[in-house]
């Protein structure tokens, strides 16, 4: 394999949920140390407004003490404000709160973590503070996994047992993390279950299961506006801002449902497309529930950077420049944050240079942009985990195929961040296009130029090497009508 073409097979990460500035006499410092770590990297990041296409700024980096052992001075806090830094092991993470300038030792076992760590102070004492939410992690747990097994007949009408599930989660929560060091993760998985409760009201009225949608609608958004759940301390606790509470909202009018019948089953990514214009007006609706005034900015914030993400830039616009009008001078840090996103999406729109790249594939062959000059090219961000992802490969073998390869080229660009993973995904496959490896995840940098969100995600490339189509191609549904006139026409 070639040398650029590294995995890591233990990658940590801390971000930093929310650092303040103000001084102190005493700046405290936090130990981690992990019983193994292999390949390790320790990085700092400061938490983004988005969590999606904000850019992820590093602070610092961690120092290695002693091996395994690492050690970072955590920035001064006013009192009673919390810090909070993540501490992640490939796809798991334990959030860390910290309040007051006392040193912290934190001990890991990589083999249960996140739900069996020790959190200790200076004299090498349990801290109280911590053991409510260590607790909580090791019930959550095994709520986590019957919540996950009772998906599928979740989604098929069955939702009591999920939503009871849901409910006991919740009150666990309530008891031991409500108004303490671990409050805000009280406020996200308050928010986690009003979206369990929102997709209840979808599948009941699917399958029947479920009456009376619209009260019961209006009766979980008022009673969630009453509890709080629509206040800025909240919605900044959430994982994704407004954003799942206002997609499962929009999906129980039966938008889905409807576009189905005219068009037969698709993937949801191109149902949101079909629907889009409704589906947006019905998530609009649930900001008619917030009633502090930045906290409305804040969740419209997210509905503007969904709109500018998801759909064309002609359609996005009105509503972007109207949040710039409104807020430049009240939320700056809002609106700043919208512009650089803007200009950073107008660069990718079609018409513009495609972003270069030179990546290898598993012989440690290299191949950038410029290899494929003088046909169209589908460039494919993927990964084995990911199902949709997945679903599109009959159709795009079968239009990979249909085209001469003077024509047209698919070259698969990998997100996965193990190498091996993704070795055993392309022999798995045996897709015959070329495969490349990105690596780091949604941060592999030629995913990141183009403003990805999420994969699948597709850019079609023409022969000049402009951008022909962004990320509204999907072989599954329009590629091979896209290819054909495209083709055809030259």
């Amino acid at each position: 394999m070639h040398k650029q073409i590294k995995y890591s097979y233990l990658a940590v990460l801390l971000g930093v949920f929310t650092l303040w500035s103000c001084k102190s006499p005493e700046q405290p410092t936090l130990s981690v140390k992990v019983d193994y770590l292999g390949d390790a990297t320790i990085v700092v990041h400061e938490k983004p407004l988005h969590y999606k296409y904000s850019e992820k700024k590093e602070i610092s980096s961690f120092r290695s003490v002693n091996g395994d052992e690492f050690l970072y001075s955590i920035p001064n806090s006013s009192d009673g404000q919390i810090q909070w830094i993540t501490i992640t092991i490939q796809d798991k993470v334990f959030p860390l709160a910290i309040q007051g300038n006392d040193p912290l030792y934190v001990q890991i076992q990589r083999s249960s973590f996140p739900t069996d760590l020790t959190i200790t102070n200076a004299e090498g004492l349990d801290i109280p503070e911590y053991q409510g939410f260590l607790d909580f992690q090791k019930l959550a747990f095994d709520l986590d996994q019957a919540i996950s097994r009772s998906e599928s007949s979740f989604t098929k009408g069955d939702w009591r047992t999920m939503l009871d599930l849901s409910t006991e989660k919740l009150a666990l929560a309530d008891s031991l993390l409500k108004d303490g060091l671990y409050h805000e993760w009280y406020l996200r998985i308050r928010g986690e279950h009003l979206v369990r409760e929102l997709r209840a009201l979808e599948f009941g009225q699917r399958f029947g299961t479920m009456e009376n949608i619209s009260q019961k609608r209006d009766s979980l958004l008022h009673q969630a506006s009453l509890d709080g759940v629509f206040s800025l301390e909240s919605l900044t606790a959430q994982r994704a801002g407004i954003r799942d509470i206002t997609h499962f909202y929009a999906r129980t009018f039966e938008l889905y449902d409807s576009i189905e019948t005219v068009y037969g089953t698709l993937m949801e990514y191109d149902i949101k497309r079909l629907a889009y214009t409704e589906l947006d007006k019905r998530r609009m609706e649930v900001l008619d529930y917030i009633e502090d005034d930045q906290a409305h900015a804040y969740a419209e914030l997210y509905i503007i950077a969904e709109r500018l993400g998801e759909i064309s830039l002609e359609l996005a616009e009105p509503s972007y420049r109207d949040f710039i009008d409104r807020y430049d001078q009240i939320y700056p840090t809002y609106t700043t944050f919208l512009r650089s996103f803007y200009e950073a999406i107008s660069s990718v729109s079609p018409g513009n240079p495609a972003i270069p790249f030179t990546l290898y594939n598993r012989d440690g062959q290299s191949f950038s942009l410029d290899d494929f000059k003088g046909k169209y090219i589908l460039l494919d961000f993927w990964a084995g985990w990911c199902q949709p992802c997945l679903d599109e490969f009959e159709d795009m073998r079968r239009i990979y195929a249909r085209f001469d390869r003077s024509d047209f080229e698919i070259v698969g660009i990998s997100t996965e961040i193990d190498s091996l993973t993704w070795i055993s995904d392309i022999e798995r496959f045996k897709n015959p296009w070329i495969q490349l490896y990105g690596g780091n995840g949604f941060e592999q940098e030629t995913f990141k130029a183009y403003r990805g969100g999420g994969i699948p995600f597709y850019i079609l490339v023409n022969p000049e090497g402009l951008i022909e189509r962004y990320n509204d191609v999907r072989p599954t549904f329009n590629l091979e009508e896209v290819l054909e006139e495209a083709i055809d026409s030259n």
